[in-house]
């Protein structure tokens, strides 16, 4: 049986395969990365946000309850962690803080783009992913808001090649890319964030939006 020791962030974690293969038991931390601070001051004064997420609810917009169980199940750390606890607190921190944007005078004009996987990766009966939909339904009400499904039988789309968000402010626009083994952003090339921002524009023309999302949200929170 083959032991493997992986140092990532401030902790070691061992990893024993069960047929002497390798396991990742906790995914990249990166609480306090240059990069996702530097994301942290760009959201607060971005005037428009584009996200595409083909793998789960934006940080931005979790309810507590998932936030809580998707960096547990993801991260490979027990629930009660305390690591889990401050992770869930900083999201908890971006996600008031996005709300109370969009109730303010500044509020920014946020395009989202979900692959419906997203809303369907959940336990049956799931009281967390319940939760979760009733908020995206309730935020894309707001009137700056405009949030796009793309449905399962729509088949493969170019937002499926993964997650980013493109923040613009009135000094400059970046797009932050999240990942297993830590962030990344692109800024000061105008042709390539601009690729980014059109991307989201294009999967929002074939989503479903405005009511029929919300329809479709309902239905899967009925199911």
């Amino acid at each position: 049986m083959e032991i493997c020791v992986l140092q990532i962030a401030s902790r070691t974690y061992i990893s024993v395969g069960p047929y002497g293969g390798r396991e990742m038991t906790k995914m990249f931390d990166v609480r306090n990365s240059v990069e996702f601070r530097r994301l942290r001051d760009t959201e607060r004064v971005a005037h428009s946000i584009f996200l595409n997420q083909p793998n789960f609810i934006p940080g931005v917009l979790q309810d507590p309850a998932y936030a809580q169980e998707m960096i547990s199940r993801i991260s490979g750390l027990p629930a009660g962690d305390a690591e889990v606890a401050e992770r869930v607190q900083v999201r908890e921190e971006r996600h008031r803080a996005f709300l109370e944007r969009l109730s303010g005078d500044d509020a920014p004009q946020v395009h989202v783009v979900l692959d419906e996987s997203v809303l369907r990766r959940t336990h049956t009966g799931s009281d967390t992913m319940r939760k979760q939909i009733e908020h995206l339904i309730e935020v894309s009400r707001r009137p700056t808001v405009k949030l796009g499904i793309l449905a399962l039988d729509h088949g493969p789309h170019q937002g499926l090649a993964g997650s980013f968000e493109v923040h613009d402010t009135a000094d400059t626009s970046l797009v932050f890319f999240e990942g297993a083994e830590g962030d990344r952003i692109l800024e000061g090339d105008d042709d390539r964030i601009g690729l980014y921002r059109a991307l989201v524009g294009s999967l929002m023309d074939i989503a479903a939006s405005g009511e029929d999302a919300r329809t479709l949200m309902a239905k899967l929170v009925n199911h």
